[in-house]
């Protein structure tokens, strides 16, 4: 049963809209958390180690959006119009990083002094109030949690009394004082981790952050008092069950660098719990001990799709592509999904900007206009040589990027004035300095721009000059014809595609994606202004499926409505049981430019994780030494996946990764998993 949801939400505004919709927006948001928390109820199993479970009923309420909420006629039409040409743009909240290290030292007292002192000058400070009665919400929480435990006590056999006193004891500490032992700091991590999304209404993706470094001092102190690694371990079979109650469970748990024995006892917990969350994000380098990859490639991890590797020095080169100085880049986390950062200091809107990187295609060969929508992209051309062809896709992505930059600013704006956060805000370096919400006060204000389907683009691109502009062998019009028509009649025109070089292969089609990814790249990082950082990134999950279900066919031989490539991998039809190929290929692409995010997905069959643990670690460092990012793994069959979608009773625990997190292969929709089983198929497994 899930603890709390979406509906907590649709709950407190449809109960008590008329006096909500009548508040200013950050008193309404501190007050919307109020209420939220005050509809919570509690429960405290015999073998809970500590107070987590909020529970909130489903009452099936309608949604309601306050006045402010709803955009007039002319700001809905420019956050509506990348839609146009396939795109789109989000304010993504959850994706949330806030500095758990600083919390466990200082205690959220530390941040309600800051407020306390900036409302001495400025008493009527409509978001510094908000940002009080936020903590002044979160006491609430405490004190029905301590009237809650109270009432468990009374009833309470003997045995029980003294554990119950115990978590009474902490409840009445964290997380607004400092923690001091193991399970006081998991406490109040736990409380701050569920209250994160209560307040953002974002119930997906919250970072744990770099869990094993920040937590090592309280449990290195908690094992010198006597605590037992058993006694560690079922605290943290509570805490992993808590994550895999909440939503959908999506967060990630940074391991590494340097690996100490927290790090290696959470890796245990993860083979053994068996759970989809959390995410375990493996940070390897040069330095990184046999003994750890021997723990991390292993038939059990892989089989759940963990864990995700990342490449440490690779990151760190990022984020200073990014803008970072290195030594505090150096301090970076992983963030749910597949972002980097820094922690407190981030607001991250992964889904920003959904770019269709085919569109600008379409638009750069076929005179500005889309082959299949009613838009054009001025100014464009014939083209009658590959330069050209690059010039006119950099003009027509210049122009539908900054179609979807507008969007994406008319929505944040309309997000900071109707929907602030005043809690998360206060979390976030900055805000409560600058009296201001986290989407113009963080450091850094990050807009992934996912560039959907660019490999499919760049292997358009390779077609294009091998078959139009070096061979000669098909006109430009022919191509798009043909491409209009979804290759219907043109069947031996797509077999001449299909033919030419493709990326994924370690071929010269390499260069194209390079040179494409290079463009796009650049294009995106000239929006920036201010602390908004527009950031490059090749990170699907498994949205690759409906975005392409959603287009026509392309210039590299796709159909119309199939999925596009998976995140920095190649296409499905490319696809080898060899990896080899792939990995090479994608590490020519400018992997640090692209700091959004950019993993490949790569299934490795039962046998290899078992016997071939040296080979698979050969080629995931061969990656990340040569500049990659990130490496997601699986270890499943084709032949299993099949037969989980025929027979899904058979197989309620299969967990599968599917991009930036791992989850129950029930919950995906029928058309991903045949993109997973079609993959898998092709990889030998």
């Amino acid at each position: 049963m899930t603890l709390c949801s979406y509906s907590i939400e649709a709950y407190v505004r449809d109960e008590f809209f008329d006096r909500l919709n009548a508040l200013p927006p950050a008193e309404r948001a501190a007050e919307k958390l109020r209420l939220e928390i005050g509809a919570l109820d509690f429960e405290l199993r015999e073998t809970d180690e500590f107070l987590g479970r909020f529970r909130f009923q489903d009452r099936g309420r309608e949604f309601k959006r306050f006045s402010d909420e709803i955009p007039d006629g002319k700001t809905r039409e420019i956050i509506d119009k990348p839609q146009e040409f396939g795109s789109n743009t989000n304010v993504d909240k959850a994706h949330t990083l806030v500095d758990y290290g600083f919390i466990l030292d200082n205690g959220l007292a530390r941040y309600e002094r800051d407020i306390l002192a900036g409302l001495e000058s400025e008493p009527d400070n409509e978001y510094l109030n908000a940002m009080k009665k936020s903590l002044d919400s979160v006491r609430l929480l405490l004190r029905r949690a301590d009237g809650f435990l109270d009432a468990e006590l009374k009833s309470a056999e003997d045995f029980r009394k003294a554990k119950l006193a115990e978590i009474k004891r902490i409840v009445n500490k964290v997380p607004f004082e400092p923690a001091e032992d193991f399970r006081e700091a998991v406490q109040s991590v736990w409380i701050i981790h569920f209250l994160l999304p209560l307040a953002e209404n974002a119930w997906y993706s919250i970072s744990l952050g770099r869990f094993d470094q920040y937590m090592y001092p309280y449990y290195k102190a908690s094992l010198e008092r006597g605590m037992s690694k058993a006694e560690a371990k079922g605290i943290l079979r509570n805490f992993y069950e808590l994550l895999n109650s909440c939503a959908d469970g999506a967060c990630l748990m940074n391991v590494g660098t340097p690996y100490n024995e927290l790090s290696e006892l959470l890796i245990e917990c993860q083979k053994e719990f068996a759970l989809p969350s959390p995410i375990l994000g493996a940070r390897v380098s040069a330095e990184t001990p046999e003994r750890i990859w021997n723990a991390l490639i292993d038939e059990k991890l892989f089989s759940m799709g963990q864990p995700t590797f990342y490449g440490e020095d690779a990151c760190v080169n990022a984020l200073a592509e990014k803008g970072l100085p290195r030594e505090k880049a150096a301090r970076f986390s992983n963030n749910s999904c597949m972002g980097i950062g820094i922690a407190g200091e981030e607001f991250n809107s992964m889904w920003g900007i959904v770019f269709n990187t085919s569109s600008a295609l379409e638009a750069a060969v076929n005179r500005g206009k889309l082959l299949q929508k009613d838009f054009t992209v001025p100014e464009i051309g014939a083209v009658n040589s590959i330069e050209e062809l690059y010039k006119s896709f950099e003009k027509a992505a210049e122009y539908l990027l900054s179609v979807c930059e507008k969007s994406y600013r008319s929505r944040a704006g309309l997000s900071e004035k109707s929907d602030p956060d005043p809690f998360v805000s206060l979390l976030t370096k900055n805000c409560i300095e600058k009296r201001c919400d986290r989407i113009s006060g963080a450091v850094y204000h990050n807009i992934t721009v996912e560039c959907m389907g660019m490999i499919n683009a760049a292997d358009g691109i390779c077609a294009i000059d091998k078959l139009v502009f070096k061979n000669k062998k098909y006109t430009l019009n022919e191509l798009c014809q043909a491409v209009k028509m979804n290759f219907n009649g043109y069947e031996e025109l797509r077999q001449d595609i299909l033919s030419c070089p493709k990326y994924g292969r370690n071929s010269e089609a390499d260069d194209y994606a390079v040179k494409l990814a290079e463009t796009m790249q650049r294009i995106i990082r000239s929006f920036d202004r201010g602390n908004y950082i527009f950031s490059p990134s090749l990170h699907t999950l498994d949205a690759n499926v409906a975005y392409g279900g959603g287009w026509g066919a392309g210039f590299d031989g796709r159909y119309a409505g199939t999925p596009f490539a998976k995140n920095a991998g190649c296409s499905n039809c490319v696809r080898k049981s060899d990896p080899t190929d792939l990995v090479l290929s994608a590490a020519k692409l400018p992997q640090h430019k692209f700091f959004g995010g950019q993993p490949i997905d790569v299934n490795f069959g039962t046998d290899a994780v078992k016997n071939h643990k040296a080979e698979i670690a050969a080629l995931i460092k061969v990656y990340l030494s040569g500049g990659g990012l990130q490496f997601q793994v699986n270890s499943l069959s084709s032949r299993l996946l099949r037969d989980a979608v025929d027979r899904p009773e058979k197989y309620p625990n299969l967990v599968v990764r599917i991009g930036g997190y791992s989850i129950l292969f029930n919950s995906i929709s029928r058309e991903s998993k045949e993109e997973f089983i079609e993959r898998a198929a092709r990889e030998g497994c």
